[in-house]
């Protein structure tokens, strides 16, 4: 279709939508409403006059304009002509779904993402064969710049199976031949004196030499530059999109067959222009550790970097939030684990993680370093340690320390926190064991003995530990080494001296590894900063719900009493002397003593919680209400869940700053209380001296936090949690 910008015979490309599907049809100036529903009918029989109403959208009011008569027709070409817009959204819609107005609210999100603000936006098919083949009309097509007609002229050679040479270009003129000799396609486009703009001035789009298809199964202009405009959309929300999926996904949406290193530079050249050059994101380090100190008091941020070369080493940070809410709102349980970085420079990820008082996950720190390593692990839990002496807590004694067994945390927790227990992984240990010792006897139930080893494990005396390893070692001898070797006082509760609280597992350390896979593909600046964000969501998540209790436990406590309640009904309790009891469970007694929370089963002291065995449930239900003189409940409350978010937030907002990065700025009055800005993030103003300063929002004041929410800081609490 050829014709000049202000002639009677312009024609734009209608995109309309029916059910599900999207049609494409031409659209001339003096197009009456039956031709309109003549071309439509063409590809559907059901749209017709008598079945559905035609409307289009209204550009830049988010609105549908209903076509009733030839008039409304010409008033949609003539404001398209005006506006510059070359494709008309519009849709369709039955009668019998349609009420009486002719004007109806644009709501669908994505559609309201795919207005005509640019001139060649097709929204929803923007990246389709269809679109792409009527992307290039004629003469007096406008386009943005000369690289977006470039980006034009691409995509319709892949669609159309044909290809050009560039006669002439630059960013003022760009010309067009066939890439066959003695063909008149022809493309002249350059930019306009007047409004500057850049369009096809003269054009001739029929092939002359005939039928000549590429004929194979690639194409030339489908180039790294090329793969990057059509993967940076998904790129920017999925950074760990593949190249090998990118591969299938362009052969399956475009049939060209590229080789993975040509996708491979195009997701470098798309990852580029999202987050800029990847080398001088170390350079920006040094302002975003300066940036969260300012602005994040009491945060413990340490950067370090290689004197000899000057390079970036490894790099430290644990915000105050994070320490408050582990101190006063998280048990002294500490999950440290390592995973790997996906990005162009590789490297770890090591973390110190928690369970909050809902045993939900708990982010203490994390750090980017070169390996995992015994030197940077030591490195590690020193900084560790510094951040929480930062905040005047000193009962590392406490601690509990959970890992895989890695030598480097091994050697750094009892070089930095000396005495305090140190727990490995059962499932690593398990695999461990079946990979180790069950190979050299082939003929053994794998799954069965390693279940017994599990029970050795889960014994809470030494007599059944006792019994069930003296059973494995019977069918296996050579395990008695491995079992040596693994030094059962780090993974069975009847060896272990210290307090572990019926957890067994690292994996609340693995999910967090899964938790940040996404950022582990980006920068380290927007790395370090997409972590940030995910962990300031989760607390506030987690506040809001939590402003919402109305019970004095959290839900997981609250559910694990409601079950113990229910199994204690089988149990006979006799009262000692004040909060002494005697419970009886079949041919068994237990002694149980509230004063100093013990149980002569040992199931109390080794999970620390009410998760322990039914009579615990039977001595609460006929208990006095109140707490224990001079104790507190070992069930965390609800406080202490709002802990994990303290009241006083050092939470911080995020808003784009001059040179394209996230700057952090402080929360004024300690609430997340700021202006929100298009894409979600709490935003920030400049003030009057050119910092970045938040906007307080006026519906929310100190008002509005309840005084429950000020939690306890004392340390002395932390040991029962």
């Amino acid at each position: 279709m050829e014709s000049g910008s202000g002639s009677s015979n312009f024609s734009f490309l209608g995109s309309c939508k029916y059910k599900e599907d999207l049609y494409m049809i031409s659209i001339f100036n003096g197009f009456s409403l039956m031709e309109l529903f003549l071309n439509l009918g063409r590809k559907c029989e059901e749209i017709a006059p008598q079945n559905v109403i035609l409307q289009y959208l209204a550009p830049h009011q988010n609105m549908y304009v209903t076509l009733n008569e030839d008039d409304d027709v010409r008033i949609m070409t003539h404001l398209y002509t005006s506006m510059r817009l070359a494709i008309i959204n519009m849709r369709a819609v039955k009668k019998d779904d349609m009420g009486s107005h002719n004007l109806e609210r644009f709501e669908t999100e994505e559609e309201t993402q795919t207005s005509n603000d640019d001139h060649l936006e097709v929204g929803l098919v923007r990246n389709s064969i269809d679109v792409w083949s009527h992307c290039i009309r004629g003469e007096g097509q406008i386009f943005k710049d000369a690289a977006e007609f470039r980006k034009c002229a691409k995509n319709y050679a892949v669609a159309t199976k044909r290809s050009f040479l560039y006669k002439k270009n630059d960013n003022k003129k760009v010309i067009l031949v066939c890439s066959t000799s003695n063909c008149s396609w022809r493309i002249y486009a350059s930019r306009h004196k007047a409004d500057k703009l850049f369009g096809i001035r003269k054009c001739n789009l029929i092939h002359t030499c005939g039928d000549d298809n590429l004929r194979s199964r690639g194409h030339p202009k489908a180039d790294a530059a090329w793969v990057s405009n059509i993967v940076m959309d998904r790129l920017r929300g999925e950074p760990s999109y593949r190249p090998c999926m990118m591969l299938k996904d362009i052969h399956r949406a475009y049939g060209v067959e590229l080789n993975y290193n040509k996708v491979w530079k195009g997701k470098e050249l798309a990852m580029h222009d999202i987050h800029g050059v990847e080398e001088g994101a170390y350079d920006r380090l040094r302002w975003y550790c300066s940036a969260i100190k300012e602005t994040n008091p009491g945060s413990f941020v340490e950067c370090e970097i290689d004197h000899c070369s000057n390079n970036f080493k490894r790099l430290f940070i644990c915000f105050n939030a994070c320490a408050t809410g582990f101190i006063n709102g998280c048990r002294p349980l500490v999950f440290l684990d390592g995973t790997h970085i996906k990005n162009k420079y590789k490297g770890c990820i090591l973390v110190a993680v928690a369970k909050d008082a809902n045993d939900d996950l708990f982010t203490l720190a994390y750090s980017v370093v070169d390996a995992e390593n015994d030197d940077n692990w030591g490195w590690f839990c020193f900084q560790l340690k510094s951040a929480l002496l930062s905040h005047r807590f000193i009962g590392f004694h406490e601690f509990t320390f959970f890992s895989d067994r890695h030598p480097g945390i091994i050697k750094a927790i009892q070089l930095v926190f000396p005495g305090s227990p140190h727990a490995c992984c059962l499932r690593h240990l398990v695999d461990n064991f079946v990979k180790q010792v069950m190979r050299s006897y082939p003929l053994h139930n794998k799954k069965y003995w390693s279940s017994v080893f599990k029970k050795a494990a889960y014994a809470l005396s030494r007599q059944e530990f006792q019994e069930h390893i003296n059973n494995i070692i019977r069918s296996m001898p050579l395990a008695k080494d491995f079992i040596v070797s693994s030094c059962p006082e780090s993974w069975a509760n009847a060896c272990f001296l210290g307090n572990r609280w019926g957890v067994m597992n690292n994996n609340i350390a693995e999910s967090w590894n899964n938790w940040v896979k996404t950022a582990r593909f980006l920068p380290i600046v927007p790395m370090v900063d997409h972590i940030r964000i995910q962990i300031m969501d989760m607390m506030h998540r987690r506040r809001e719900a939590t402003m919402g209790m109305v019970k004095r436990l959290s839900p997981s406590k609250e559910n694990a009493l409601a079950k113990t309640y229910a199994e204690s009904r089988s149990l006979k309790l006799r009262k000692a002397c004040g909060w002494s009891f005697e419970v009886v469970d079949g041919d068994k007694s237990f002694a149980v003593d509230l004063s100093v929370m013990t149980c002569s089963c040992r199931a109390w002291q080794e999970k620390g919680d009410d998760r322990t065995k039914k009579k615990r449930g039977c001595i609460d239900k006929k208990r006095p209400t109140g707490l224990c003189p001079g104790r507190r409940w070992p069930l965390t409350t609800a406080n202490d869940v709002l802990a994990a978010v303290p009241a006083t937030s050092a939470l911080v907002a995020t808003v784009p700053a001059g040179n394209g990065l996230l700057a952090i700025v402080p929360d004024v009055d300690g609430l997340l209380a700021a202006v929100s800005d298009a894409g979600g993030l709490l935003a920030a103003v400049p003030d009057a001296s050119g910092l970045l300063v938040a906007v307080p929002d006026a519906t929310v004041s100190d008002a509005d936090i309840p005084d429950t929410a000020m939690p306890n800081a004392s340390p002395s609490c932390a040991g029962w949690r």
